[in-house]
């Protein structure tokens, strides 16, 4: 299974649109004019632009005719195009291990094991290939060892029944592992695939 950018997606749709809610709030205080009494208020010095005075010193396009605002219009293209790229390049799923697990005694003074999750990972696909039905899977340990989360991407065969499956992970697969670790489970994600490639049971379904 393999993790999305949906954390930064709703970071950034959250930032969006509170600069889009600010932005509104200015545009009614100032087409009310409410933003020169509030300024008044305040002691800020600020006087907006009467609506029959002159906004730009010259016109827009005027000012736009220039080599300096073609400078600026290309840099600001170039770095759109960069924050572009770089969201783009943050959907693409990847897959990514957790850190090396830190197990503990009980006592906590008999020092530490060090574990790759990797390791664990490939004990955890050759047990879930074992189960009936189960063509081929893969493993992701994510977190700590104090709070792992499991990740299986299994392609079943398809004779075999999904709720099967999903009940041996959670009745054996799952257990096997918070007893390696000696700590419960924080998460478990299953994510299934029916392939045309037979399991390797040998059992014949009649």
């Amino acid at each position: 299974m393999r993790e999305t950018a949906g954390k930064l997606n709703r970071t950034w749709l959250a930032i969006i649109a509170l600069l889009m809610i600010l932005a509104g709030m200015v545009g009614i205080l100032l087409s009310s004019g409410l933003a020169g009494s509030l300024a008044e208020s305040l002691g800020l010095g600020i006087s907006p632009v009467d609506p029959n005075g002159q906004v730009f010193p010259v016109a827009p396009g005027e000012a736009l005719n220039t080599p300096l605002a073609a400078i600026i219009v290309a840099v600001g293209a170039v770095l759109v195009g960069l924050l572009a790229l770089a969201w783009l390049s943050a959907q693409v799923p990847k897959r990514h291990q957790g850190d090396t697990f830190r197990l503990h005694g009980k006592q906590g003074s008999d020092g530490y094991t060090l574990c790759e999750p990797r390791v664990l990972a490939s004990a955890i696909e050759s047990e879930t290939e074992a189960l009936l039905g189960v063509a081929s899977a893969s493993a992701i340990l994510r977190g700590s060892a104090n709070e792992p989360e499991l990740n299986l991407d299994i392609k079943m065969d398809d004779r075999a029944k999904v709720q099967d499956v999903i009940e041996s992970v959670h009745r054996q697969i799952a257990p096997n592992l918070e007893t390696a670790l000696e700590v419960p489970l924080r998460k478990v994600a299953i994510l299934l695939n029916v392939t045309r490639r037979p399991s390797s049971d040998k059992t014949a379904v009649i």
